[in-house]
């Protein structure tokens, strides 16, 4: 008989330490961290920081662009963005910044709806993983102008373009309001208020419903006026004219740059010394037109090459874009056998030509032009060379013919049309010549009826909201 015997050897048991398990903790937790995300993928996407107009936005301007802004920089970009109602334009891309540009004014009192999809990657790899969408309405054409308040004060007032109706305040400064200039989107006004202790003013925004004041520049030592907006909304050039002396009259005018997110503030050239006024955009903002004041010229900066076109311009009126860009109207003077005239000219960037609208022989006094928004007309003031009478305003075509007066009182001067989104209206302002210390009032032409209406007897300089 046999038998076996089994010994048996004592297991001996893990210890770990507090630091051990803890260290094990966060490696699991790495882990699965690591895991989570290889699982996500794609899942990870861009997140949309604004939109603008703002969903669920109501009083949207019709000239409004569209913009969606992400929380990263877009690297690849094949994308659909439709607009119901249909609505045709031009998207562009600014680092994280899509915008739209529509082709022609939107419809007053509707209600858009927008939508983005398609591809749409970060440089970080995100992607848009929903398409965006929004809707807004527009609102109604209204007509922005200069007024005065109880205490005889310049403000800022809009008002509907209908017989009696009342006019809103969108400014009550303690000070004069002494002139404006609206963003392309008409969403915002910049303006300059005059600072009665040392003849200066600053530089003022206020939105077109008369919400969210606040000052942009306080111009010390300085009258900053005559702002002019860039077409992306993002930057402003206006007129900087020293003041040496507290009440002494301000010096002479150079043009200054005003980043709006940083308030930084720049000169436009290089050389501090040079004089500007009047600086209109380009619709496509790479060029700027502006007076010179001592060369008696136009001068149409490039801002991307900085190279300039002069052009010879005696009678101290900026020059006008045409609406799709390209052209720009501007005045002369114009001498023949000792008799002075003004007359409108057409200058083409493209062949640099010069073309006079109003006739080589024409004896007229031809200024302050308005292009309509389709481009196919003009809107100015004219007058005979020699007529004591007052400036009536006139509409002709494009290239100056077919040209009809809007108005025919010789007792009135009128000047400083605008044409409404639409071009169904003009405004424009005018005072009596035979009344001594006559307001100005803003006037309204309606082309679909044919009638002119005395809209506010008491304003001046009109422009269009929204």
């Amino acid at each position: 008989m046999s038998s076996s015997v089994v010994s048996s050897v004592p297991r001996r048991r893990l210890r770990f330490s507090r630091f051990d398990l803890a260290a094990a903790a966060t490696a699991l937790a790495a882990l699965l961290l690591t895991a989570l995300m290889l699982w996500r993928g794609d899942r990870v996407g861009m997140e949309v920081a604004a939109i603008q107009p703002a969903g669920g936005s109501s009083g949207v301007s019709t000239r409004a662009t569209f913009s969606i802004v992400f929380d990263e920089l877009i690297q690849v970009a094949d994308v659909r963005l439709t607009v119901d109602p249909p609505l045709a334009g031009a998207l562009t891309w600014e680092g994280d910044t899509l915008r739209f540009t529509p082709a022609e004014p939107l419809a007053e009192n509707s209600v858009y709806q927008v939508t983005l999809q398609g591809d749409l990657r970060s440089v970080q790899g995100h992607r848009l993983l929903e398409p965006v969408s929004w809707s807004f309405r527009t609102g109604a054409p209204r007509v922005l102008f200069m007024g005065w308040d109880a205490a005889d004060r310049g403000q800022l007032y809009a008002i509907a373009p209908e017989e009696g109706a009342a006019p809103q305040p969108l400014t009550a400064e303690a000070s004069n309001v002494i002139d404006y200039g609206v963003s392309l989107d008409g969403q915002w006004i910049a303006y300059s208020v005059y600072r009665p202790e040392d003849g200066g003013g600053d530089l003022w925004l206020v939105g077109a419903n008369g919400d969210g004041r606040r000052q942009l520049l306080a111009c010390d030592d300085a009258l900053c006026s005559q702002p002019a907006w860039s077409h992306d909304g993002a930057r402003i050039i206006y007129e900087r004219r020293p003041i040496s002396v507290p009440g002494a009259p301000p010096g002479s005018p150079r043009l200054w740059w005003l980043d709006l997110a940083s308030g930084q503030t720049v000169s436009v050239f290089r050389d501090t010394q040079v004089l500007g006024l009047g600086a209109r955009f380009a619709p496509d903002g790479r060029w700027v037109s502006y007076l010179s004041p001592l060369a008696q010229e136009i001068h149409v900066f490039d801002l991307e090459s900085g190279r300039t076109l002069r052009i010879p311009s005696r009678a101290g009126e900026p020059a006008v874009w045409r609406p799709e860009g390209g052209a720009l109207l501007l005045a002369d003077i114009q001498v023949r056998d000792g008799r002075y005239a003004v007359h409108l000219f057409r200058l083409d960037l493209a062949t640099e030509t010069v073309t006079n609208l109003s006739g080589e022989e024409a004896e007229v006094n031809d200024g302050l032009p308005a292009w309509s928004p389709d481009g196919a007309w003009i809107a100015f003031g004219r007058k005979p060379s020699r007529a004591t009478e007052g400036t009536q305003i006139w509409i002709a075509g494009a290239d100056g013919q077919s040209a009809t007066a809007v108005t025919s009182d010789p007792r009135y001067f009128f000047g400083r049309p605008v044409w409404s989104p639409d071009g169904r209206y003009l405004a424009f302002q005018g005072f009596n010549l035979q009344e001594p210390r006559a307001d100005a009032g803003v006037w309204l032409y309606d082309r679909e009826a044919d009638t002119v209406l005395k809209l506010v007897p008491s304003g001046s300089i009109p422009y269009w909201l929204p």
